[in-house]
């Protein structure tokens, strides 16, 4: 897996304002936040390859029924490596969502190839651990980042708005408990921090409209520059 390169970023930056980034969805009771920001990313990717008019929904309920054999766990959690071995192995093909609806439990696998969008060559890339800097660099030219986080705190799991900055919040890769995707970042004047906005697999309900912001350039916090 190649390491991307510093390069100089904005100061602020949101992929949602391109038309790029899909609604955000509900994982229900399923472990399965790891389907939802890898369907996430290729969304947004597809749609900067072919243009915003072709952003479509991807199946994170095939990511769930369909990639345990590569490593996966169904509802009981995941990693994006073995979503996209899966994905290469049926020829870089995902089922759309409409095709393949979410219903928040394992399946047996099903995909149809008439239903299925090409995503082409799939490559990833890894940020060094802990570079933010590198982070904001890789989000602006590559587009929105798939990012694991510790997400057991109270302040997290009950976030509502603002930006979280939790103090003693771990940072190490084992601790790091739910997967989602950062779409950008910027600079809260009233809380005097930079920010990263995540997008959440936890409804619209949830958050700043299924979104949160969590602290910037504060030593990695969370965890969410370590993958």
């Amino acid at each position: 897996m190649r390491r991307l390169k510093r390069q100089t970023v904005y100061t602020s930056f949101d992929w949602r304002s391109k038309y790029v980034v899909s609604s955000v969805k509900d994982q229900k009771e399923c472990g399965s936040c790891y389907a939802f920001a890898t369907t996430a990313v290729l969304e947004s990717l597809y749609a900067r390859k072919w243009g915003s008019n072709y952003l479509t929904n991807f199946s994170p309920q095939e990511i769930v029924d369909c990639s345990t054999s590569y490593g996966n766990y169904g509802c009981d959690g995941g990693n994006y490596r073995p979503c996209l071995n899966y994905l290469s192995a049926r020829g870089n093909k995902i089922t759309t969502l409409s095709s393949y609806p979410y219903v928040g439990y394992e399946k047996v696998c099903q995909t149809s190839s008439s239903s299925s969008a090409y995503l082409g060559s799939i490559q990833a890339w890894q940020v060094p651990t802990g570079d933010e800097k590198t982070m904001a660099s890789a989000l602006v030219n590559y587009g929105p980042l798939w990012v694991a986080l510790y997400a057991s705190s109270q302040q997290f799991m009950f976030y509502r708005s603002g930006v979280l900055s939790v103090s003693g919040c771990p940072n190490s890769v084992y601790y790091l408990d739910h997967a989602v995707v950062a779409v950008g970042f910027g600079y809260d004047s009233t809380y005097g921090m930079n920010y990263w906005i995540i997008k959440n697999s936890w409804s619209q309900y949830w958050g700043e409209n299924g979104y949160i912001r969590i602290a910037k350039d504060r030593g990695n916090m969370c965890g969410v520059a370590s993958e």
